[in-house]
């Protein structure tokens, strides 16, 4: 077949280049515009809708008298009935009062005998649970008698405790700070939890990658399983004792937890009566969970052994077998932060050392619950009624908030109907009438989308903020709309009661607001919630309505460039040949074809490496948010593909203006000019989630 030469367009339909330039141009600008105002458009209707409000949580009905076979009853139909019902295999709970355990029940399978062990019931005095980050605040009473010693002081900078350097450019940490998640530390999530096998030295899992600080100490709570540890190890260090040896020593043989222990693997005896842990009641056991984190959550326990940790708290036990003096159990029980340190935020629920103060109106409480991924425990402590209640389970159950809605229904149920009563409610009502709010921010000022403090941020974890982002909407009506709530999937509402305080309407959780800026051109910054939880407000480019659509668009764009690649590469070889037998076989004529394909490859390659690394970076976060562990080499890979992608922005810019320059269409010239915005696009996202950062450990 004879080819002749391609003729020149005739002048009337020649394409001038600035001209393709300007429309090429003003097509990304639209396309741009578009994906902007997608995601203004959600933030918009995030800010001003009116959705109606959900049920508001509601307080059962209460003057029950704090009885055994009143608390067994209602404990059987609360707890006995529910777990067949949410799939959670067993469950076990303890009750105090007036100084001695009041009960203590066992519900439903340590074993449901789907394995080689036969199926065994839970037994409250035989069966240990692993009780998650309860284990905390027990770490917490070994920490507090090291302080009673002297040996340790809350407030010194505790690299003076420590055998490796500790990073702490904000500022210098305090047992203080460790004790109320207000270190400044990033989360961490890589080697938390692993399977029998993975075990780390205490000193291993504090020194060999420590979070970066990102927070000034004491300002902004942070959940941080890291400073729970290094605390433990602190104690360790000054104490000269291993670590699950002195919490046997000074905790649990003092009050007689003879069935409780920090030690990973247990020992025969212990092991024997560790109740397994299940997704469901369907599914089989999953493999004895190793707690790196020990301090942090590593704990073994039974109700009973719990319910004498409890008395211990709440002052009961007699001399000889007290943990703390009477004076340090009360520091201990109270809010170990003010105003000084955390601002407005200490309006809201704040940390008391270690333990959660979950106070409500009228009724003082403190405690703290723990999860491990198959087991969830939480424990309460009434000091007014001289109460508390403790229930763990062995399993998720088989929606995301079984166990979560179980266990708020038995803290919750327990404090409605024994110690709720018409006294407390009246103070209730009085604390409402002197609250004063009519000054501070008001609710459009809490619009925005806000992200978890509890976050990676300087690694490639920083990934994980895309999901779990919380919106604020203000309501006509003065009060605003939280999606998702905090510990919930659903929205929320809070009314304005303090200056810097809301709190949910018909309930009891509250939202304590911080300021930055001028009283003129303040912003509210930060919204602590749950005590040691801090909500920060999402920068533009954080927030997931603005830049998912972005992003979704330029991987389209990559995709489709990466489709139709072999159908220009062919399109190239076609050319070429015509060239070459239109007689174009020499000098630097001959050279350009080959080395515009060869930059067209470039950018064709640097493509394909930012969709792989694209698909890399979400496995990883998948794996992450199960805890799996991702090798550093890996994670490397990764970084070098997403390198790549950014390296090959400037062969992408390359080919656009060749293409521009040979005049080769519209919609060539659109389509290339469209790949260089895109792969800017996910360079930008890549280095603004850190997923190109010198750090891969989070």
């Amino acid at each position: 077949m004879i080819t002749t030469p391609t003729r020149e367009a005739p002048p009337s339909r020649r394409r001038h280049p600035r001209l393709l330039v300007r429309k090429t141009l003003a097509a990304a600008a639209v396309v741009a515009l578009g994906v902007t105002l997608a995601g203004c458009a959600t933030g918009a209707t995030g800010a001003t809708a009116d959705p109606a409000p959900p049920a508001p949580p509601q307080h059962q009905p209460g003057g029950h008298s704090l009885t055994q076979d009143d608390v067994d009853s209602w404990l059987d139909g609360a707890v006995g009935s529910a777990l067949p019902t949410t799939g959670i295999p067993g469950a076990t709970v303890s009750v105090v009062a007036d100084g001695e355990l009041l009960t203590a029940r066992g519900y439903g399978m340590a074993d449901t005998g789907t394995g080689d062990a036969p199926a065994e019931a839970v037994d409250p005095d035989r069966t240990l649970f692993r009780v998650g980050s309860v284990s905390k605040v027990v770490s917490a009473t070994a920490i507090m008698q090291l302080v009673e010693k002297g040996e340790l002081d809350l407030d010194a900078d505790v690299q003076q405790y420590l055998d490796f350097d500790l990073d702490t450019p904000k500022g210098p940490v305090t047992l203080r700070h460790l004790l109320t998640h207000t270190a400044g530390f990033e989360e961490v999530i890589a080697g938390l939890i692993g399977t029998p096998g993975s075990e780390k030295t205490l000193r291993e899992a504090v020194s060999d990658a420590p979070p970066a600080q990102v927070f000034v100490p004491g300002t902004t709570p942070a959940y941080s399983n890291y400073g729970a540890t290094l605390a433990g190890y602190i104690a360790q260090r000054v104490s000269g004792v291993p670590f699950d040896d002195l919490l046997q020593q000074q905790v649990f043989d003092r009050v007689g937890m003879t069935s409780s222990s920090f030690a990973q693997p247990l020992s025969a005896d212990l092991d024997a009566r560790l109740a397994h842990g299940y997704p469901d009641d369907s599914k089989p056991a999953v493999a004895t969970e190793v707690v790196n984190a020990a301090p942090a959550g590593a704990m073994s326990a039974t109700a009973t052994d719990m319910a004498r940790f409890m008395l211990a708290h709440l002052g009961d036990l007699p001399e000889d077998e007290a943990l703390l003096h009477p004076e340090t159990l009360a520091e201990m029980h109270r809010p170990a932060l003010g105003a000084d340190d955390l601002g407005t935020l200490a309006a809201g629920q704040r940390m008391d050392l270690a333990f959660f103060d979950d106070s409500t109106p009228g009724l003082a409480a403190f405690g703290h619950d723990g999860d491990t991924q198959v087991f969830h425990s939480a424990m309460r402590m009434f000091p007014d009624h001289d109460a508390g209640i403790f229930i763990s389970m062995n399993g998720s159950g088989r929606s995301a908030l079984a166990s979560l809605d179980l266990r708020t229904t038995v803290l919750q149920g327990f404090a409605d109907r024994y110690l709720r009563d018409s006294a407390t409610e009246a103070s209730a009502d009085a604390q409402d009438e002197s609250a004063d709010a009519s000054d501070g921010p008001v609710a459009a000022d809490l619009a925005g989308t806000y992200l978890s403090s509890r976050s990676p941020v300087t690694n490639p974890g920083a990934l994980l903020a895309l999901s779990g982002q919380t919106t604020i909407a203000p309501r006509s009506d003065g009060t605003v709309a939280v999606t998702p709530k905090p510990l919930g999937v659903t929205t929320g509402v809070y009314e304005k009661v303090g200056t810097d305080l809301w709190r949910e309407v018909g309930g009891d959780a509250l939202l304590a607001t911080r300021t930055a800026g001028t009283d003129g051109d303040a912003t509210v910054e930060a919204i602590s919630w749950g005590a040691s939880f801090t909500m920060l407000r999402a920068q533009p480019w954080q927030a997931a309505s603005a830049v998912l659509p972005g992003v979704l668009l330029a991987v389209v764009v990559l995709l489709a460039s990466m489709i139709v690649w072999p159908a220009t590469a062919l399109a190239g070889v076609g050319r070429r040949r015509r060239d070459l037998r239109a007689g174009v076989t020499a000098g630097s004529v001959a050279t350009t074809p080959r080395r515009r394909d060869r930059t067209l490859l470039l950018s064709r390659l640097g493509q394909a490496s930012t969709l792989l690394a694209l698909v890399g970076w979400a496995a990883v976060a998948v794996q992450a948010m199960s805890f799996a562990e991702v090798s550093a080499v890996t994670l490397r890979v990764l970084q070098g593909l997403q390198l790549l992608g950014v390296v090959a922005i400037v062969p992408a810019a390359l080919v656009a203006w060749q293409a521009v320059r040979d005049r080769r269409g519209w919609a060539v010239v659109t389509g290339r000019v469209l790949v260089v915005v895109s792969l800017v696009v996910l360079a930008g996202f890549a280095f603004g989630f850190r997923l190109i950062a010198p750090s891969v450990s989070f």
